[in-house]
């Protein structure tokens, strides 16, 4: 009896309790899967290709014509010009991009803030020319042997601009969608560019002016400056963390346009020989496409990826 007694208790709690257990567990919550958090700092590489435009090169205030050789030539030497007048064409720049890229980001909710700075070397380059004159109607310069510089050249003389590197420091501000990264960008931007004037040929003395011609084969003039400029750029771009990469790199494609404004080049050249025009303005601008990969340090780790 005492034993049916007790079996009939145990199964009347077991009856009573099942219910409760089974809401138990049906109550118990999922934990969610943690988001990704673009907050954290990040380094990397990247390489691209760009194009650009100067608007060619007019005399200034300071500009100077310079000769060494021949002799008719010399008598230009030192004499002033007027600013304002148009020496060599405006012409395009092109060439490769590749560097490195790194900064430190803040997320609060979809709203992403942070800085950023990148330096790449670059292999860009664009040549302007003069026309059959060296200026239209020619340049003029103060001289008691007449008063214009004529240059009737069989094959013109030229002007290269190499763009050797640029560098940005740059705030941004993006939005984000789980691992993907909207943002537009802004600040400044630095560059060296070498500068070269130079005609294959040779020259002879005219009267009255300096015409140079191609008649003989002799060494051409050339003059080189470098010099660093100071510029702003803007851009936007998209950044993403591939569940492949298990969230510790983002890969990236952006484009900045970068503007040095107007400067002045050729103020201390490497003197060739023949004859050559100092201080000269000019105007350059960039537009750069370029692809990255970096590796972020920050909050995410491959567990949010399995």
């Amino acid at each position: 009896m005492k034993k049916f007694l007790l079996g009939s208790f145990a199964l009347a709690a077991l009856g009573i309790g099942a219910p409760a257990i089974a809401a138990d567990m049906a109550v118990r919550p999922v934990a969610p899967a943690p988001a990704f958090s673009w907050t954290g700092c990040h380094l990397g590489g990247l390489a691209g290709y760009e194009w650009g435009h100067s608007d060619g090169y007019t005399t200034s205030a300071a500009s100077t014509t310079l000769a060494i050789s021949p002799a008719a030539a010399v008598a230009f030497s030192g004499l002033s010009s007027p600013a304002g007048q148009p020496v060599f064409t405006s012409h395009d720049l092109n060439g490769f991009n590749g560097g490195g890229y790194g900064g430190c980001d803040y997320q609060f909710g979809s709203f992403v803030v942070g800085v950023e700075g990148d330096w790449s070397s670059v292999n860009k380059s664009g040549q302007g020319r003069t026309t059959p004159n060296i200026l239209t109607p020619g340049l003029s310069v103060p001289s008691l042997l007449g008063g214009t510089l004529s240059a009737a050249f069989g094959a013109p003389a030229f002007v290269e601009a190499q763009e050797r590197w640029y560098a940005t420091a740059r705030g941004r501000v993006g939005y984000a969608v789980d691992k993907w990264l909207f943002f537009a960008t802004g600040g400044a931007a630095w560059t060296k560019v070498d500068y070269s004037q130079f005609m294959l040929c040779g020259s002879t003395a005219g009267s009255g002016s300096f015409t140079a011609t191609c008649s003989t084969p002799a060494p051409g003039y050339f003059a080189l400056d470098s010099t660093r400029r100071t510029g702003w750029t803007v851009g936007a771009g998209v950044d993403y963390a591939p569940a492949s990469l298990h969230g510790n790199f983002v890969v990236r494609a952006d484009y900045l346009y970068i503007d040095f404004g107007s400067f002045t080049t050729f103020t201390a050249p490497l003197i060739g020989q023949q004859l050559y025009i100092t201080n000269l303005n000019t105007k350059l601008n960039d537009h750069v496409v370029r692809f990255g990969l970096a590796y972020k340090f920050g909050p995410n780790s491959a567990a949010l990826f399995r």
